[in-house]
């Protein structure tokens, strides 16, 4: 508002709000307590022309940039402020003017900073660190730019830049809590290590299976980790299907190793290249992922894979070769979605085709909050269907021409669950995560399923892990219940 002489400038909310200003040079910064919402101030420069220059607002802050000349006295109150807005009887010097220029540029670079925070709240990524960089490019010294750089990068996926960036930040502003406690979470996230789990798996009237998984991830620099994992499985079942039909029980031990090189590339890509062994199974593999501010998209193949999701794959050199497609997209603060698909071909060792299948797999979940026990719910689908299954015959009751029987007993699923998910901390180094649920398989039987975890940390560089299922085996076509429990060992260094 203008009146002779004078104009007003003035913010308020239906309800109690605490607000502050601070004055530097012709930039007249205004925080509130409660974010802004949808008000629209953009025209409050034409408003108020030759009092206000420029403004910039993003979530609970905005900023003035006041015309030469003009002074702002400040008065609050329960619901917000005013600002009352003169001008100077004075003409401003040469000195003057040159410092309000000088104002100016120191003006122009913070409200760059307040439209690249605005960005990134606004979940635009790509755009605020654009804008950081430009920023940094002019003055190299600017803290506050430099460590809101390595957020943005961290979130970008692109960790290696981030700690960069928190160095530099932490040179500038040495032992700044918050540098030191983000740079912290990134390294012990993304530091190399080796992983170890145990675990025992049931299925009802079948199987019992002790598993040992050691794995890791090692740095090897120029933006590329090798990541690897050695899987032993011991399977104990009274009766096992054979390749040649027979049914015999087995008592013993297959072994599995995947190694891959992962390489992060500037423009948020990540490519993977796999090579999987296990006895009488050798294969390979490749896959692409594209990383958006908000979503994540990967697709890739697998040749020759050594295959465990069926027992007869266990005992006889299970393998797949598989084509896959998959998305993540958060959609907003509480709502994300992930869906994908594939195609799958099945086989034993020395038999590449015994079975084909479809898969469709997605959830739909919904974030109920992001303070205290983080609680989530979700619909799951999974879904596999069988296009091709080889049938034979076995040698017995040659005079009958044998009995038929199934190799691989690929079997169509379609399972809906929903799920509800519970997880937090239950003190600085101890956390818990829950799940409880119901699935359905429209093809099959259904039945409840859940799950919990508890994870401890008593060294910064040590994690001790605890976890227990319950759910039923619609992979195998058989829906018998699968018990399962677990221990990790992880070691970061």
């Amino acid at each position: 508002m203008r009146e002779n002489g004078s104009a007003r400038f003035a913010l308020h909310w239906p309800g109690t709000v605490a607000s502050e200003a601070q004055r530097d040079g012709r930039e007249l910064v205004l925080r509130f307590s409660r974010p802004l919402g949808d008000v629209a101030l953009d025209r409050v420069p034409e408003r108020l022309e030759s009092w206000v220059d420029n403004i910039l607002y993003g979530y609970d802050s905005v900023v003035l940039v006041l015309g030469p000349g003009v002074e702002a006295a400040v008065s609050t109150d329960p619901a917000g402020l005013s600002v009352a807005l003169t001008r100077s009887a004075a003409a401003p010097s040469r000195e003057a003017q040159a410092a309000n220029l000088a104002a100016d540029r120191a003006a122009q670079r913070r409200l760059d900073y307040f439209r690249a925070l605005a960005l990134m709240e606004g979940g635009d990524v790509r755009p605020a660190r654009t804008l950081l960089r430009d920023l940094l490019a002019q003055d190299p010294k600017d803290a506050q730019s430099t460590a809101l750089l390595a957020q943005a990068e961290e979130r970008l996926g692109r960790w290696r830049d981030a700690i960069m960036a928190y160095d530099t930040a932490l040179e500038l502003t040495p032992g700044e809590p918050s540098l030191v406690r983000g740079k912290a979470l990134l390294l012990h996230e993304t530091a190399d290590r080796s992983r170890l789990d145990l675990d025992w798996q049931k299925v009802r009237n079948a199987d019992m299976q002790r598993i040992a998984r050691f794995s890791g991830v090692q740095e090897l620099g120029r933006s590329t980790s090798l990541t690897w994992a050695l899987e032993r499985r011991e399977v104990d079942v009274d009766s096992a299907r054979r390749g040649d039909g027979r049914l015999e029980p087995f008592h013993g031990a297959r072994s599995r190793l995947e190694a891959a090189l992962v390489h992060d590339w500037p423009e948020l890509e990540r490519s993977t290249l796999a090579l999987y062994a296990a006895p009488q199974t050798l294969g390979a593999g490749y896959s692409h992922l594209w990383r958006g501010d908000e979503s994540e998209t990967r697709a890739g193949f697998a040749w020759s894979e050594p295959s465990f999701a069926f027992l007869e794959g266990i005992v006889d050199g299970g393998r797949r070769d598989r084509l896959f497609v998959q998305h993540e997209n958060r959609l907003s603060d509480h709502w994300s979605l992930s869906l994908g698909g594939g195609y799958n071909r099945y086989g034993l060792s020395g038999e590449a085709d015994l079975a084909r299948s479809a898969t469709l797999e997605g959830s739909l979940r919904y974030t109920l909050n992001t303070v205290g026990p983080l609680a989530s719910v979700a619909y799951v689908l999974d879904a596999e269907y069988v296009a091709h299954r080889e049938e034979r015959q076995d040698a017995n009751g040659s005079t009958t021409g044998g009995q038929p029987y199934i190799p691989l007993p690929a079997a169509t699923r379609e399972v809906h669950a929903l799920q509800l998910n519970v997880e937090d901390y239950l003190t600085d180094y101890v956390r818990y995560a829950a799940q409880l649920g119901y699935a359905y398989d429209r093809r099959g039987r259904s039945g409840p399923q859940g799950a919990i975890s508890l994870g401890w940390e008593p060294a910064d560089n040590l994690e001790l892990g605890f976890r227990a299922s319950h759910a039923r085996s619609t992979a195998r076509g058989t829906a018998s219940a699968v018990n399962s429990a677990g221990v990790t060992l992880v070691w970061r260094y």
